[in-house]
């Protein structure tokens, strides 16, 4: 399908089931206020003691390793209480977009509820592991550019500090242009997960990278498309109607891109569960 005709199929998937639509992104979005009310309520329990180095960007880059031990427990948590709910919309999204069945969807991950979180939450620590060992060339770079533009502030400007900051500038704008290439190549990734979750993460996201091999600006000129809707999603009612229009076009779009590897698995799942109990 075209990216036209598969909005047109989002719309009117979404004007079919607007109202589990609206109900998955209240949930979704309920999730953020509730990691959002948690970290605030961390970081004011934390000032209160006279802890906020803590949040302090210069003890993160001094390498402290209480502050790196909070950030990355931190990380954990969030990530253990947000990935495997995000994973469970993306499925229950995808259902609708496809002409699943939604409530039998639900009944499965209720009844198989340890193992889909735990799947869940391991997928999205590898994923983002892997996303991490990509960009630390480029984050280290990065620090670079921060380091020798400070050196040339302090003192005096050298041949050799202006080459050096030169260097670590060029090598950022290469390295974000290959980071950005790969994270592309891995958004196949979580809906190859979403249709088989029992699926290897590390398959997962070998099959999305081929997958994905020359169809990067497809991918950005299918993004680009909605951004025309981030102004009027700025006065929150069209947020109803934009989120789940988008979500549902994300999925088809990502159904499309899987082409002859497009197989759910979960039907079959859920029939053998069915049969069993």
């Amino acid at each position: 399908m075209a990216d036209k005709e598969i909005r047109r199929l989002a719309a009117k998937r979404l004007a079919m089931n607007g109202g589990d639509c609206v109900s998955l992104m209240i949930f979704q979005f309920s999730l953020v206020a509730l990691l959002v009310l948690c970290e605030s309520t961390l970081y004011l329990s934390l000032r209160s003691v006279g802890y906020t180095w803590l949040y302090s960007f210069s003890e993160i880059m001094a390498g402290r390793h209480s502050t790196w031990v909070f950030w990355i427990s931190k990380t954990v948590m969030e990530l253990s209480m947000i990935s495997p709910c995000f994973g469970m919309v993306r499925r229950l999204f995808l259902d609708v977009a496809i002409e699943s069945c939604m409530p039998e969807t639900r009944q499965y991950i209720s009844a198989h509820s340890v193992s889909f979180y735990s799947g869940a939450f391991y997928a999205s620590i590898i994923q983002m592991f892997i996303k991490l060992t990509v960009i630390t060339p480029g984050l280290l770079t990065s620090y670079g550019v921060f380091y020798w533009a400070r050196v040339i502030t302090l003192s005096e400007l050298t041949s050799g500090a202006l080459f050096a900051l030169t260097s670590c500038l060029s090598m950022t704008a290469v390295w974000a242009f290959v980071s950005a290439r790969f994270f592309i190549s891995l958004a196949l990734t979580p809906y190859i997960m979403a249709l088989n979750p029992r699926a290897n993460v590390f398959d997962a996201c070998d099959l999305s990278v081929k997958m994905m091999e020359g169809k990067h600006m497809r991918y950005l000129s299918f993004l680009f498309y909605f951004v025309r809707f981030v102004p009027a999603m700025l006065l929150v009612y069209p947020f109803f109607l934009v989120y789940p229009y988008f979500k549902l076009s994300y999925a088809l779009f990502m159904s499309e891109m899987l082409g002859d590897k497009n197989k759910d698995r979960m039907p079959g799942m859920i029939k053998r569960w069915k049969k069993y109990q």
